[in-house]
Order: structure tokens, then C-alpha cells, then sequence
């Protein structure tokens, strides 16, 4: 995994729970060609997963604990 560079990029202020860490372990395993992106925020982290250039799944982890993860597009965006 990597950070983004940006404004909010200094080093983490929480750790992942264990069910934060197997969730990420998951999106590893189910797209294992991918390429992992964290972007941090004053509330947690993005993760982001990118194959080819695509965005293809996200998930948010706040540092209280919680997990947040996308919801399916039925359709691509125009």
C-alpha cells in the first residue's frame, strides 16, 4: 500500500483494528493484480483499489474502529 501525497499526509494517527486489517486482506484477495492507494483523511483512511487505471472498489476505516465499504454501480458512470 501507498499514501497519497497530499495536504492530510502525515504519518497515521490510528491503528487497524484486526477486523480493519482483514478487510484490507480480503480486498487483496479478491483483486490480487491490483494495486492498493491510501489516502488519508482527518477522520481515517481511503483505500482504493486500482487495476489498469480504474478504479475498481473502495473502502473507508475510521479511527474509532469502523469500516465502510462501496456499494456496487449497476451502471458506469459516463
Amino acid at each position: 500500500m501507498r499514501f497519497s501525497v497530499g495536504a492530510e499526509n502525515d504519518p497515521v494517527a490510528f491503528e487497524l483494528t484486526t477486523d480493519q486489517a482483514r478487510s484490507i486482506a480480503r480486498l487483496r484477495r479478491t483483486f490480487p493484480a491490483s494495486d492498493l492507494r491510501t489516502h488519508q483523511r482527518a477522520w481515517g483512511v481511503i483505500v482504493e483499489v486500482c487495476n489498469s487505471g480504474r478504479t475498481v472498489a473502495l473502502a473507508a476505516y475510521d479511527g474509532h474502529g469502523g469500516s465502510h465499504r462501496d456499494h456496487p454501480v449497476q451502471q458506469p458512470a459516463a
